[in-house]
Parts: C-alpha cells; structure tokens; sequence
C-alpha cells in the first residue's frame, strides 16, 4: 500500500473520529456544561502533548507563544460556540453547519490573506447558505433551534478565522509546538470563563468520562498527529474532499448512536450545504492538478 493511500485511510479516520464527537457530545451536555466539558477536554489534551514538545526549543519563543495565544483564541470561540450550540441544536445540524468552515475560508481569505476568490467559491457559499437556511427552517425547537443553529454558524466563522490564521502564521513554527499553544488556550480561557457563566452543572458519570476521553485523544491528539503527518503524503485539495465527510459522518452516527430523527429540512438542506462544501473542495484539487500540469510543462 502506498503512503499515499495509506495516510489518506488514516485522514478519513480521524474524519469519522470528528464526526462521532457530535452526538457523543450532544448527550453529554445532559450531565455537564459546555465550559467544563471543554475544560477538562482540552486539559487532557494538553497534558497528552506535553511530553512530545516539551524539549523542543519553539516551545518557549516567545513569537511562538504569541501566534500560539491568537491561533488558540481562534479555537476557543469555535469550540465554545459549537458546544453550546449543541443545547438548542441537534447533533447532525450541529456537524452540517460546521462543515461550512470549508466554504467560508475562501471568503475570509479574501480580507486576511488579501487572496483572490473565483465564481466558484461564490456560487458555492450562495448554494450554501441556501442549504444553511433550509435546514433551521425545519429545526424542531422553534426559536431555540434557529439560536442553536446560529451560535454553530459564529463556530464555523471562528473554525475558518484559525485556519486562516494558522495558513499564515504556523509555517514558521515547529507544527506540535503551535497544536500545544491552541490546545493549551481553549483549556486555559474555558476553565476561566466557568465561574461567570451562571446555571453551569457538573456531573461526572462514565459515559462524560468516557466522552472526554475520546475527544481529547481519538479526535483531538490523535488527529492532529495524524493530519499533520498526512499533510507529507496527501495532497492538501485531496485532504479538503476527505473532510467533507466529517458533517456526513456527524448525521450519519447522530442517528445510529442516539436515535436522532433528522427532518425533511435537515436532509435536503445538509445534501446542499454537503454539495457546496464539495464542490469547493473539488475545485481546489482541479486547480492544484492544473497547476502542477502547467508547472512540469517543459521550458520553451
């Protein structure tokens, strides 16, 4: 087996790994608040790493605390937003409307990395956005539903913010060194934010525990290991269709792990927002086949 397609089996792992976090954590939120599970999440996490860059020399630069510090930031209004999103929202909208990171990254690339965009990537976030509101169109709670849905929207903004930050930042930085700092961050700045946050619980059961335990390691450690590997062998466009599993994932285990009934309006509006998601993907892998077919041209 090539390392190709063997990194690539691996990236598509770690996509199912993403995709089950969201009913895992959907029913999770019964016992414990957001705050905490992130908490104690991203603590685990952190403390996993340590011991991987503890001796490298990045870690203690203080450039790298810097970038680490806003990349970090980034994170933390992604993952706050989405958990708490998750109490008004159900778990596949949840991992559908996340999935538009993808979509919106061009868009803020535009102002961040002063990049051009093609019609494509605007058809794309019209198709999007169509699917986006399709779908909290048919949210079964109402008006708490369409909350839930739009908290999850800020979370996919805040996903792409990191990843344009990180596309501009990070390669001048050791890859685990800079993980640790955003790790590191949205432990930190959750357990903070605890003691001003009112009506928080706290309820520590195995299935919480065992909740944390995935997230922090299987989807969280694990796959930024494995991503950051993968990157070597796998072909940055081929990753972007892989990930579009992961929102397909997410409804996929909602309804297999909890019994979540997705509606019409889910259905129809996640199939379109999964399109737009792929069609974008699939036209960064057209254009990095282009340009590397005119790149071997021979000189004339």
């Amino acid at each position: 087996m090539s390392k190709n397609l063997y990194y690539s089996l691996l990236l598509l792992l770690v996509t199912f790994f993403w995709g089950v976090t969201f009913p895992l954590i959907k029913v999770s939120l019964e016992y414990i608040s957001p705050l905490p599970f992130l908490a104690l999440r991203f603590s685990v996490s952190t403390i996993i790493i340590l011991p991987f860059i503890a001796r490298k020399r990045q870690l203690r630069e203080r450039k790298a605390m810097i970038y680490g510090f806003w990349a970090g930031f980034y994170l933390m209004l992604g993952y706050v937003f989405q958990t708490i999103g998750l109490l008004y929202t159900s778990a596949g909208a949840s991992g559908l409307i996340t999935g538009l990171y993808v979509v919106i990254l061009p868009i803020i690339s535009i102002v961040y990395l002063k990049t051009r965009v093609s019609a494509v990537i605007i058809v794309s976030s019209i198709i999007a956005f169509t699917g986006l509101i399709i779908t909290s169109a048919g949210a079964v709670s109402g008006p708490l539903g369409w909350f839930g849905d739009i908290l999850t929207m800020v979370c996919a903004i805040a996903y792409a913010m990191n990843l344009a930050y990180l596309s501009k930042r990070a390669a001048d930085f050791d890859s685990y060194v800079f993980s640790f700092y955003q790790l590191f961050i949205v432990a930190v700045f959750s357990a903070i934010a605890i003691p001003f946050i009112p009506g928080e619980h706290f309820v520590i059961n195995s299935y919480v525990v065992f909740t944390i335990i995935f997230t922090a390691l299987l989807a969280g450690v694990l796959a930024i290991f494995v991503t950051t590997r993968a990157m070597i062998y796998v072909e940055p466009s081929v990753a972007g269709i892989i990930f579009v599993g992961e929102p397909i994932f997410a409804a996929l285990t909602s309804v297999w792990l909890i019994n979540e009934h997705l509606s019409l309006y889910t259905i129809i509006g996640g199939s379109i927002m999964v399109i737009a998601i792929f069609i974008v993907s699939l036209s960064k892998y057209i254009e990095s086949r282009t340009s590397a077919s005119v790149s071997r041209l021979p000189d004339t």
